[in-house]
């Protein structure tokens, strides 16, 4: 599937799609991040997950459980589209949603084992788009957007939260497995 241009997305969408890799097909680099990402995390010592860098920031679990919910509503909205629903998609509000997030009784690993199972199916979903299916736009959050756009950035907003792992929570591949 192709990257979106300019005019397929929201503004506040190019943040995420500035993140992708130069090279690389949609399907491989969604598989291949995941995994890079999952045997970090699973190296990871457990009590880890429930680390915030600040007071009032994310645990590493929450920022995984935030991950899935974004992930499930890229790829809702993608399907949404690709069946030519016109109807709007609402923006939603990670913040409220990470109020009802209950993340205190899981375990990284977990996490990991909902998110493989919903990257399988976000994998899945965008094997079956079409090259038509995938320049269809829909409207999400007041703004008009592909079904490509939805896919790639899926992938954009995963890079950015490693990137945010990396840079704020100081977990990098070193790290992780000490």
């Amino acid at each position: 599937m192709k990257r979106p241009k300019k005019g397929e997305y929201a503004p506040f969408h190019e943040n995420y799609l500035n993140k992708l890799p130069a090279r690389g097909s949609l399907n491989g680099l969604l598989k291949k991040t995941f995994k890079e990402l999952q045997a970090q995390l699973l190296k990871m010592p457990e009590a880890m997950g429930d680390y915030r860098y600040a007071e009032g920031k994310w645990s590493i679990k929450e920022m995984l459980i935030h991950m899935i919910d974004t992930e499930r509503v890229f790829a809702f909205r993608a399907l949404w589209f690709m069946r030519g629903d016109k109807a709007p998609q609402p923006g939603f509000n990670q913040d409220f949603w990470m109020e009802h997030a209950d993340v205190s009784q899981r375990s990284i690993k977990d996490l990991l084992k909902e998110w493989k199972a919903v990257r399988d199916n976000t994998l899945f979903l965008a094997s079956q788009c079409t090259e038509e299916q995938s320049k269809m736009m829909g409207t999400a959050s007041n703004w008009q957007v592909s079904v490509r756009t939805m896919f790639w950035v899926v992938l954009g907003h995963q890079l950015h939260h490693e990137d945010v792992l990396v840079r704020l929570y100081k977990t990098n591949k070193s790290e992780i497995s000490s």
